[in-house]
């Protein structure tokens, strides 16, 4: 354990953070492990509560630590980087950040068009659409409950083998995604959802709705996804709109 300098002019929060920063870095504390409580860090580095507190603030800020609100503190277990500002899929996602991408096929059906399904897929009141639920992994962590719809045109998808990438197997039928839009939220895990992401029932996920179409224009699926934010970081770049200086 490092010990904590009274005498070189250091505030102890910043040493008490920085100390724990080098017992992640260096693998001492392990991706999503409980660390101590404040009382106990308090004790254990002879320090108050506030200085405690300070210096777990700084590394939440810095992401390298997770409060969970009745459950503890955790180092923050390593993250998906997703950018906004590219189309891609779940599968190249996670290769471009070096990580092995997997799918856990749940269920494909037909059933009856929701009102979004009607709106975003251009059908109409009355319409069928295929409906296809996956559970997505990362490196062997499940991320995200995934539910697409598609239009009835699309039927071949369920004699395909749907553990494998959908971007792929679509571009082998040659229909090519070429533009799409997501909208975020928050919602809370069912149960289910909670049992098939490991995670605490009601704890906070990130919920995405995104369409998607081909290069004609024509809609391809809208889908909804259940996230455990946890596992996952979205980015968006933003530039300055000449206009507005």
């Amino acid at each position: 354990m490092g010990e904590l300098i009274r005498e070189n002019g250091t505030p102890l929060y910043l040493q008490l953070a920085d100390e724990l920063r080098g017992q992640i870095e260096e693998g001492i504390l392990k991706e999503n492990e409980k660390i101590l409580t404040e009382k106990e860090l308090s004790a254990k580095y002879d320090v108050s509560r506030i200085t405690v507190r300070k210096a777990l603030e700084i590394l939440s800020d810095e992401d390298l630590l997770t409060r969970k609100q009745g459950m503890g503190t955790f180092v923050t277990g390593k993250k998906l980087v997703r950018s906004l500002n590219t189309l891609m899929s779940f599968s190249q996602n996670c290769i471009q950040n070096g990580e092995k991408p997997g799918t856990k096929f749940l269920s494909a059906d037909i059933v009856n068009a929701m009102p979004n399904d009607v709106k975003f897929l251009s059908l109409q009141k009355g319409e069928k659409v295929i409906r296809i639920r996956r559970l997505r992994y990362c490196n062997d962590v499940p991320v995200m409950l995934e539910e697409n719809h598609f239009p009835r045109k699309f039927a071949f998808l369920l004699s395909e083998d749907l553990n494998q990438p959908l971007f792929s197997t679509l571009a082998a039928h040659h229909v090519i995604m070429k533009t799409g839009t997501k909208k975020i939220g928050i919602c809370y895990a069912r149960k289910e959802e909670a049992q098939e992401l490991g995670v605490k029932e009601n704890e906070a996920l990130l919920y995405m709705r995104d369409t998607c179409s081909d290069t004609e224009g024509s809609p391809i699926y809208y889908g909804k996804n259940i996230i455990n934010a946890d596992r996952y970081t979205y980015i968006l770049q933003l530039n300055v709109d000449e206009d507005e200086k």
